[in-house]
């Protein structure tokens, strides 16, 4: 053949499969691009500089992996769709003369061609974008912004390498499926039809039972440090369980329909399920990945946005006062040591003029400890018949009958609370916990006991139990013990000796509210954090911990705004993935079905009548998963409600809330999608196919 033929030929190919090779196009260099893209904010000094940017580097490198990754499987769907329109223009290659071997050595130039354009392309926006994505990162999080443009040479090769390797594959994979066709096959590819798998009902039961199993295991957990791994098994099973209902759930669906006469033999039914029917296997598998990408998203976005509008509550809780310091004292009775460093900040808030509205300084005392038959009884050793170590399941059953309890003195509480309770010296009385009605009396360290006088429901804002919490904090009811007098109930109590087999903790704990702007706020609190580190190298105590809100709240912030924006680019590329698998759906689908609804017409059936029926089938394929993963999310919430509250957000209906945002939006632009490939598969059917 002449010099240049193949190189002629593979341009020849992409520019008359431009409609369908256009995004293929497009989802190799989106893919390249959003892979630069983040490469590139995972090596910015500006984003390491940030506050918690070691944390959000990895979060982004993390993310930088994922989307190479997953590149790989996603690459190799929409090569696939692209092959198989293809097929027969290969075939009929074959029957005029040319050979596998030449067929291939073009095959070998689109390669080439298409790697080329998607890695220049995908870098050229990679780099164009990649400023603009860290402003915007910088600006979530409320930071200097700096306007400095660069290029990330090292995300360059990586790219270039990992796609490389990439296409190289993809190359291999048609190359296999050209050797296995003879030109015939090849010719007759598009009209090959499926044959339904078998055990339709044996499927679709299996698959119904598996998401119906996962669905009671979501709404049934309760322990958010299991949480996380429980969804991720979850997730795993509502995966396979979609498949197997989507792929044998269409099957039956179409077979039910079809002895459906009054329904099967109307105009707008008839052809919608014919057509269904021929392609159940491959219809059922693309709208099962679009459920599923559908799902990942929401939940993705649910999560991250729960995360970020989470984090004043969080805050709040954590930090109920501007600025504070917290010493583990090894005992209940007061320190000359607590004092001093009270003393110390006093005198920073002093030399710095701040303008202090409330301050509070307690002693604290927490133990985890059983109820048994009316009696809270702080003497057991937790560990005395605990179960072995490692044994997560059995030690969570072992704590169902233990809380966590926080003591306090009633002078403390009085003042925390503004309340003026009043105590004998025999009794005591418990503010807050789910259980705490159910206790009559206290059985102390000791072994003496104390009458339960009342159960109130004001609790005192502290931050040492939140900062100081063991793990199984957060699977036990929280309540707090107002005795008489601390330091004459627990005052010769040695903590150090208790805690390590009864995890009791003594806190000294000395909080102060500002008056002031959070900048001001930040300047005060780094003055007092550097006094108090110079005390802490001079002054013995077991722990020591000092925060400024304002500081917490923006490393918080930062961290939250740098997840959010991870989950929004990695969401907008599963966005785009659907979109594609529905578009290619649409095109390979239209091209299909030319045939019938020519003849269709050509027996009297009107345009009218074929868009009705074509809205009817479009209705039903593209607002089925959109609907399953609305039903997905709304089951996962009670375990992401768990996950969120073991770290930042306990506030269900903030979640709800953010859901149901969430949802609509991404409902709307799956409506979107759904309208434009609607057209483009409209368009389609009307032309008369080529004979």
């Amino acid at each position: 053949m002449k010099k240049g033929i193949y190189r002629r030929l593979a341009i020849s190919g992409i520019k008359k499969n431009k409609q369908i090779y256009f995004p293929y196009l497009l989802s190799g260099t989106v893919m390249v691009m959003v892979f630069y893209i983040l490469a590139f904010l995972a090596a910015s000094d500006m984003v390491h500089n940030l506050r918690g940017g070691e944390a959000l580097t990895s979060l982004l490198i993390c993310g930088e992996a994922l989307i190479g990754v997953f590149s790989f499987p996603f690459l190799f769907y929409t090569s696939s769709s692209l092959m198989r329109k293809r097929k027969k223009e290969f075939g009929l290659y074959n029957i005029l003369g040319m050979n596998k071997g030449n067929i291939l050595v073009s095959l070998i130039w689109e390669t080439l061609i298409t790697y080329g354009i998607v890695i220049f392309t995908g870098i050229f926006f990679g780099v164009l974008f990649s400023k603009i994505a860290e402003l915007g990162l910088v600006n979530i999080m409320e930071e200097e912004i700096n306007y400095h443009i660069y290029i990330e040479w090292k995300a360059i090769v990586t790219a270039l390498v990992l796609y490389a390797g990439i296409y190289f594959f993809i190359f291999l994979n048609i190359m296999r499926q050209i050797h296995q066709n003879n030109p015939i096959e090849l010719l007759h590819s598009e009209a090959a039809g499926e044959r339904p798998p078998k055990s339709r009902w044996v499927l679709a039961a299996a698959g119904l039972a598996l998401i119906a199993g996962a669905y009671v295991w979501a709404v049934q957990i309760e322990n958010p440090r299991e949480a996380l791994m429980q969804l991720m098994v979850i997730a795993g099973v509502v995966i396979i369980g979609t498949y197997l209902l989507f792929i044998a759930g269409s099957v039956f669906l179409c077979g039910w329909l079809k002895k459906r006469k009054h329904y099967y033999y109307q105009t707008a039914h008839f052809v919608t399920v014919s057509s269904l029917s021929y392609r159940m296997k491959r219809n059922g598998a693309s709208l099962a990945s679009i459920c599923i990408l559908a799902t990942v998203i929401l939940v993705a976005l649910v999560g991250t946005a729960g995360f970020y509008t989470g984090v004043d509550d969080i805050i709040e809780r954590h930090y109920p006062y501007d600025l504070g310091i917290i010493i583990e004292t090894g005992k209940a009775e007061r320190e000359e040591s607590g004092r001093t460093y009270q003393a110390e900040i006093e005198a920073v808030l002093k030399d710095t003029n701040a303008k202090v509205s409330e301050a509070i300084e307690v002693h604290e005392v927490g133990i985890d400890a059983p109820i048994e038959n009316g009696v809270l009884d702080l003497s057991v050793d937790i560990y005395q018949n605990a179960p072995k170590e490692g044994n997560v399941q059995e030690w969570n059953k072992y704590l169902e009958n233990y809380v966590c309890v926080r003591i306090l003195s009633l002078e403390d509480y009085n003042h925390l609370c503004n309340t003026s309770e009043e105590l004998e010296d025999d009794e005591v009385f418990l503010a807050g916990g789910k259980q705490s009605a159910k206790v009559r009396s206290i059985r102390n360290w000791d072994g003496s006991e104390y009458a339960v006088k009342k159960t109130v429901k004001q609790m005192p804002e502290l931050s040492a139990f939140e900062l100081y919490g063991s793990y199984s904090d957060l699977m036990m009811d929280y309540m707090v013990l107002v005795v008489p007098d601390l330091n004459r109930l627990w005052g010769s109590f040695d903590a150090s000796a208790w805690s390590a087999k009864n995890q009791v903790l003594c806190f000294w704990e000395y909080g102060v509210k500002l008056a002031e702007e959070r900048d001001r706020q930040l300047a005060i609190g780094d003055a007092c954090e550097e006094r108090v580190r110079e005390l802490s190298e001079e002054e013995e105590v077991l722990a020591s911990t000092y925060y400024t809100k304002a500081e917490k709240w923006a490393r918080m912030k930062s961290l939250a705004g740098g997840v959010l924006f991870l989950a929004l680019a990695i969401s907008m590329v599963f966005v785009f993935v659907a979109t594609l698998i529905m578009y290619y759906k649409q095109i390979s689908e239209g091209y299909e079905d030319q045939r019938q609804f020519s003849i269709m017409r050509k027996i009297g059936m009107t345009r009218k009548e074929i868009r009705r029926s074509i809205n009817s089938q479009m209705l039903t394929v593209f607002f089925l998963p959109l609907v399953v993963a609305g039903i997905h999310l709304t089951f996962a919430l009670p375990g992401i409600y768990q996950v969120l509250k073991a770290s930042v957000l306990d506030n269900r209906l903030l979640l709800y809330r953010v859901a149901a945002v969430s949802f609509i939006l991404f409902a709307a632009a799956y409506a979107l999608v759904y309208l434009i490939t609607t057209r483009t598969y409209i368009k389609i059917v009307n032309r008369e196919p080529i004979q």
